[in-house]
């Protein structure tokens, strides 16, 4: 059980420090991406609503 608890103890530090490297070298890129698309898009589909409306 003690040895399971400091397995499962490293396990989760071990995977909080990648997570954090990983976030720090590609998420951070993705979600500016992603950011971006989802503006284009809003903007996309709000011009898209105004010109309904407007005709």
């Amino acid at each position: 059980m003690n040895k399971y608890k400091i397995f499962l103890l490293a396990m989760m530090v071990y995977y909080i420090i990648v997570v954090v490297a990983i976030s720090k070298l590609f998420v951070i890129p993705v979600m500016k991406f992603m950011a971006l698309l989802f503006f284009i898009g809003a903007g996309y589909l709000y011009s898209r609503r105004m010109t309904k409306k407007l005709q």
